[in-house]
Formats: structure tokens, sequence, C-alpha cells
């Protein structure tokens, strides 16, 4: 391996760290909003939301057999 590869790679792992915690800090925050919510009695669930994601899932799994 070459220098330059292994500044290239570390690099590539820095933005991906980067990246990676943008993610996490965006979940933390939904999970919070959720969760203040059901605290509050004002969490609503889309029946259709969930029954659509349910049958894709289905739908996937079933393709992949």
């Amino acid at each position: 391996m070459k220098i330059s590869d292994r500044g290239k790679w570390g690099a590539l792992l820095d933005e991906t760290r980067r990246v990676v915690d943008v993610l996490s800090e965006g979940r933390a925050r939904r999970i919070e909003e959720i969760r203040s919510a059901l605290r509050d009695g004002t969490y609503r669930v889309d029946g259709k939301q969930v029954a659509g994601k349910m049958v894709s899932d289905a739908v996937r799994e079933l393709r992949e057999r």
C-alpha cells in the first residue's frame, strides 16, 4: 500500500465516522421526540402506513427466498 493510499483511506474513514455521528444524532433526536409524544399522549400511529410497511417487508422477504 502506498502512502497516498493510506491518506485516501484515512480521509474516507474520517468522513464515514462523521456521517455515522450525524445519523446517530438525528436518530437520538427522533427517539426523544417519540418518547415525549408517548409521555404526552399525543403519539399517533397511522395504521395504513404500518400495514403498508408490513406488506412490503413480507414481499421483500419472499423475494429473497
